[in-house]
């Protein structure tokens, strides 16, 4: 089995899995990690450096599917600590994402497979320089920083873009369930490896950061 297909096998049985979460576990599991969240949020993005930037600090996020852990709540954090929100939409022609400023839940509607993005009309953020931190979606992480992402390939075009344009990447972090993580995620070159990892039980972050 070569690594595209064991990567759609994982992806089915990664997906089954995180689904089996029941609901009163996953509100109790999702407070611990919102909280573990804001923390690192509060450290990484509201101190003295970042208050004396001239751009107020930004998080890129996304909007939870599914099984997803729902980081809405985080986002709701932010707008109350004057920290930007970003969100993307898919661009299907280019197979691209646009970031969207987002400041309330009116600017989103229900976009493809019934997922909430950005109206067309929100701004969209072109200078990446901006980005303080990213929130990375995914089903599977391992201890060594891998992802599993949906296998669009949109997230690891998107992270490409930073070095394309002389730009350090921002901080990268992945919130998920301890029932995501993995002994090892299947890799291919492309496939870009996430600076932290947040669950209910732990927060890991690569040395150099």
């Amino acid at each position: 089995m070569n690594i595209r297909e064991r990567k759609i096998e994982l992806r089915k049985d990664m997906e089954e899995l995180r689904s089996s979460i029941t609901a009163e576990e996953r509100e109790e599991k999702q407070q611990r990690i919102h909280e573990r969240m804001t923390k690192l949020c509060s450290d990484r993005l509201l101190g003295a450096q970042q208050q004396e930037a001239s751009v107020p600090p930004t998080i890129m996020t996304y909007m939870p599917f599914r099984s997803e852990l729902d980081v809405a709540p985080l986002m709701e954090w932010c707008w109350q600590q004057g920290i930007r929100v970003l969100v993307p939409k898919v661009v299907a022609d280019t197979k691209t994402m646009n970031l969207h400023i987002i400041h309330a839940y009116d600017d989103l509607e229900s976009g493809a497979w019934g997922i909430r993005e950005p109206h067309s009309n929100v701004p969209i953020e072109q200078d990446l320089s901006t980005i303080s931190m990213i929130l990375v979606p995914g089903l599977a992480f391992d201890m060594d920083f891998g992802r599993l992402g949906y296998g669009g390939g949109f997230y690891d075009r998107f992270m490409q873009l930073f070095a394309a344009r002389g730009l350090k990447r921002p901080f990268a972090v992945a919130a998920a369930f301890d029932k995501q993580l993995i002994p090892a995620v299947p890799s291919s070159w492309h496939d870009f490896r996430v600076d932290g990892i947040v669950t209910e039980s732990k927060m890991v972050f690569k040395t150099e950061t």
